[in-house]
């Protein structure tokens, strides 16, 4: 038996010996790492960034290369989003109380040549661009690699992108318009459109149509009101007013450079998209206009309407994003309502 122990000690010892020769590994790099999101979902045309890696509890820091991004269909290099082309970054936030010069906020905008997306070499996402509106497909995928202090591996099809299509004008909720009474103070009528109607630019009060299409990277927006006959209302002379009376609200004038007011239309503009760039109300992207008392003419089938001896204005909300330059016609219409 004590034979026997010695035997065991000394395998013991050796097998501590040879341990303690042997070098350590390091870190852990898994085998394992993915993205939060098996698919990378883009909309085209839009600034976005998409998910980070899950490291399987990989030792960091990482350090993530991007080998190659594919057409996923034909396998070819993505030349397309890979290709550098201008676009407009800003040095400093828009103001919208102080900015109110184009001179102004060109100083601080920068044009620079990028591809459609920029890789962060830390946790491997990816911030798009408005570049992907030029990719030429629908489905990408890329590999990447990936070293630690452990070592280095490459993760072949790690990334799956989807590019969904480029929305030039984007709503976020539904139109609405009202006539209300000043005395007593109640909503008379009130609309707020169908969002698939207004999507689909079948819309009765709202519709959003491109006119032209300039090269410049900023829009011009004609907005025009009218009533049930196609009458316009005149900004010129103060018939559409921004804000609501009593109230402190947005318009699409705090995304403006140079509004100008026509017999029948206001007319924004701005040298970037999307339109309105600029919100200020809890983040709210509703915008605000009224027709004050004194034009409205008639309101069909309304029995609480008495145009002898109530007083009444008009108000609309929308709220919508314009997404791709040019020139744009929005129009809000009435359709019980006559001008006066």
């Amino acid at each position: 038996m004590k034979k026997t122990n010695k035997i065991i000690m000394a395998a013991l010892s050796l097998s501590f010996f040879i341990a303690a020769c042997s070098e350590v590994e390091t870190g852990y790099l898994s085998g394992y790492i993915k993205y939060e999101n098996p698919v990378l979902y883009v909309q085209s045309g839009t600034d976005m960034s998409t998910g980070k890696l899950l490291p399987d509890g990989s030792t960091k820091p990482l350090t993530v290369e991007m080998l190659e991004i594919r057409n996923k269909e034909t396998g070819e290099i993505a030349e397309d989003l890979l290709t550098e082309r201008p676009i407009v970054n800003w040095l400093e936030p828009y103001n919208y109380e102080t900015d109110s010069t184009l001179a102004q906020i060109e100083e601080k905008l920068v044009y620079v040549d990028v591809p459609a997306f920029a890789f962060n070499t830390v946790n491997g996402e990816i911030r798009w661009n408005a570049n992907t509106q030029f990719a030429e497909a629908e489905q990408y995928e890329f590999d990447l690699k990936i070293s630690n202090v452990r070592g280095s591996d490459v993760y072949p099809n790690i990334g799956q992108v989807q590019i969904t299509p480029f929305e030039p004008v984007t709503f976020v909720g539904g139109t609405r318009i009202q006539v209300r009474s000043l005395d007593p103070v109640k909503t008379i009528y009130n609309v707020t459109e169908d969002m698939e109607l207004l999507e689909n630019g079948t819309s009765e009060i709202n519709t959003v149509t491109k006119i032209s299409d300039e090269a410049s990277p900023g829009v011009t927006v004609i907005l025009k009101v009218i009533d049930k006959n196609g009458t316009p209302f005149n900004p010129k002379t103060g018939e559409v007013l921004g804000n609501w009376p009593g109230f402190n609200l947005p318009s699409y004038e705090d995304s403006s450079v140079g509004t100008e007011f026509t017999d029948e239309a206001t007319i924004f503009h701005f040298p970037v998209t999307p339109f309105p760039y600029y919100t200020w109300y809890n983040k709210n992207p509703l915008m605000y206009y009224h027709i004050p008392e004194g034009y409205l003419g008639d309101l069909d089938d309304n029995e609480d309407y008495d145009p002898i001896n109530g007083r009444y204005w008009l108000n609309f909300r929308t709220n919508f994003d314009i997404n791709g330059p040019g020139t744009w016609e929005v129009i809000i219409r009435f359709p019980t309502v006559t001008h006066i």
